[in-house]
């Protein structure tokens, strides 16, 4: 686990490589498994990107550990948010 500071945005970045058995993991089990490692709590964790090689089982992980939740709300774009605005549009056939 590489771990980077970054004290302007109050966050480290992490960059981890993880292997698995079956499908690459979501990203609430990559949450999971990095809160667990980095003894952080789930909520400050954002899954910026999962790289994964065609055929293998190992995959690179990048996320930043944010120091509080406020910071996380004010930096991370709400994606959520976006996605239920988008499913609430009518589409265009």
């Amino acid at each position: 686990m590489d771990k980077k500071e970054e004290p302007l945005l109050s966050r480290t970045m992490l960059k981890v490589e993880i292997s698995f058995d079956k499908a690459t993991p979501s990203y609430q089990e990559v949450t999971a498994s990095l809160a667990t490692h980095a003894k952080a709590d789930e909520k400050l964790i954002a899954i910026k990107h999962i790289y994964t090689l065609f055929g293998s089982k190992k995959a690179e992980v990048t996320a930043y550990l944010y120091a509080d939740e406020a910071k996380k709300q004010l930096i991370e774009p709400k994606v959520k948010a976006k996605k239920e605005k988008k499913a609430k549009t009518p589409s265009k056939k």
